[in-house]
């Protein structure tokens, strides 16, 4: 991830998200609203931590793969493809 600023900004800004997210169900609780409200909340908040890190793996795989090595463009796509699969299948 250091080495690519894009996927940086994207996984900050979505833990950015979460933290905002967690915010909004500690004045749920504040306010005493109802447990099955809250739950749905951090069933939300565990799905968005889970993407997080789907997308962070998603990403380290991609680059290790590839590592240093001059890759021809459709090299890239063919291990992007395979990452996905790996992905979707893992889900």
């Amino acid at each position: 991830m250091a080495h690519n600023p894009e996927v940086q900004t994207e996984v900050l800004n979505r833990l950015r998200n979460i933290k905002g997210h967690i915010a909004g169900i500690e004045r749920m609780v504040e306010e005493q609203q109802s447990c099955s409200s809250i739950l749905v909340q951090l069933s939300a908040i565990r799905a968005s931590i889970e993407k997080v890190g789907i997308y962070l793996l998603e990403n380290n795989a991609v680059e290790c793969l590839l590592g240093e090595f001059d890759q021809k463009p459709q090299d890239k796509k063919k291990v992007e493809e395979v990452v996905k699969q790996m992905i979707t299948f893992l889900k």
